[in-house]
């Protein structure tokens, strides 16, 4: 009887290996790019800021009015059109975007003085990384492939702890390594660092998942479906002229939450449009924010404040004739899901808690970066037949139900529920042919 529970235990264990091994096999190389590639890329606030240190910093104690500071830039490009202006929060200058052709470009203006500080590309010397880490070079296909690695890093730590827990033994154990020899150490530090990273690699990969093609458009439709992200038109004042705009595609530094609302049309009016001094006026959220100029006779400003704290966000529309609040959402309005993915983003890119939350992120890089290195030095130091010994063990019953529930759980990770089930029906076709060849013999 022991030994029918331990072979069964056995057989949970192999059923489970499996898909933990192969998986880890096959993205293990992703897992060390975005690792990578997102450590380096916590510190671009700092790497931009020191690049550009003489445009993007300015000391004053009074500002001109932002349409004087419009008028200095406007001075040096006559013919550019501005598409946003970002106020400046304490020690910062002010940053004028427009476009130079089909290129954006940043202008810096001295808040006091109005003196122009310099230009350069909108583009990061940074930016590079960014589309390594969301798109590995590859484009769309590329960033499937991103989204398909992140989904299956989430089952692979679900799955590693499983295969890590100390069972019959106190549970505590696994946060503490022994210190073996040989293989045997490299497995106590692989499940004890990906132990302890687990809670901070899943906020990590699950709210950069929120920017993926697949399930970012699903996280999009489920937070507006059930409004526990934002409502449409949120917290707005009168009826709302159709539109079928968002604010992603008019506005920069646009919070996640806010970035699939239908912007609100401003109504065409013998009036002439309010000024920039004006639009200041009417808002009052937290600096440094964003005002995007309206685009067309329905346009309209959207003013965003995503670039400091989340609890600080908001997101504001306003009439470009009469300067009526449209529109305000701002992090209190935000509904559950809203809020976790906001945090969970602003955890990610290291804004939650300054320089430790930064400091925190390249630990958990270095952390995932020593998993797959120890998950390598593992395979590399395993028995010879040590695979063939564990097949021993295999029970297709509890290989099925293994299966099914890591299709369970892939249904919350779309890509990686195709995959899974891709990889069930192609072995329940081998299996199939397995059996027809043994019948046949």
């Amino acid at each position: 009887m022991q030994g029918e529970r331990l072979n069964k235990r056995n057989a949970w264990y192999q059923a489970v290996w499996r898909w933990h091994f192969y998986a880890g096999l096959i993205f293990a190389p992703i897992f060390i790019i975005l690792a990578v590639t997102g450590s380096i890329y916590l510190f671009e606030p700092q790497v931009t800021k020191m690049q550009y240190k003489d445009m993007m910093t300015a000391t004053f104690t009074e500002e001109q009015p932002i349409e004087v500071q419009k008028e200095s830039f406007m001075a040096e490009h006559p013919d550019a059109m501005i598409t946003s202006i970002r106020l400046p929060g304490e020690g910062e200058s002010t940053r004028i975007g427009w476009m130079n052709k089909d290129e954006m470009m940043y202008t810096y203006i001295h808040p006091e003085t109005g003196e122009v500080l310099g230009t350069r590309s909108a583009e990061s010397s940074m930016d590079l990384l960014v589309v390594i880490h969301g798109t590995l070079l590859g484009g769309q296909i590329g960033n499937w492939v991103v989204e398909l690695a992140a989904s299956w890093a989430i089952i692979l730590l679900i799955t590693g702890t499983f295969l890590f827990w100390p069972r019959g033994k106190n549970p505590l154990r696994m946060l503490m390594p022994k210190l073996g020899k040989g293989r045997q150490w490299w497995k106590q530090m692989h499940g004890s660092v990906a132990l302890w990273s687990s809670l901070g690699l899943v906020i990590i990969i699950s709210s950069g998942l929120a920017w993926s093609s697949v399930a970012g458009a699903m996280l999009q439709w489920v937070s507006s479906s059930t409004n526990t992200g934002t409502p449409m038109y949120a917290y707005a004042f009168g009826a709302k002229p159709e539109s079928t705009v968002t604010t992603k595609d008019v506005a920069e530094d646009v919070p996640w939450a806010t970035q699939a609302d239908l912007v609100p049309a401003s109504s065409p009016s013998s009036l002439l449009p309010i000024d920039l001094n004006r639009v200041v006026s009417e808002v009052s959220i937290a600096r440094p924010y964003t005002v995007s100029l309206p685009q067309g006779e329905t346009g309209v400003y959207t003013v965003t404040s995503a670039a400091g704290h989340p609890f600080k966000e908001a997101t504001v529309n306003l009439d470009q004739y009469s300067g009526e609040t449209l529109s305000s959402v701002t992090y209190a309005d935000y509904g559950i899901l809203g809020k976790l993915i906001t945090v969970g983003i602003a955890f990610h890119e290291g804004r939650l808690f300054g320089l430790l939350n930064q400091l925190v992120g390249v630990a958990l890089c270095l952390g995932l970066i020593f998993v797959v290195i120890s998950s390598f030095v593992m395979w590399r130091k395993r028995k010879v037949g040590s695979i063939e010994q564990m097949k021993r063990f295999e029970d297709e019953r509890i290989k099925r139900i293994v299966g099914i529930l890591i299709l369970l759980l892939g249904v919350t990770l779309p890509l990686a529920g195709i995959s899974i089930l891709v990889v069930l029906l192609f072995d329940w076709f081998i299996g199939r042919r397995k059996l027809k060849a043994e019948v046949a013999a």
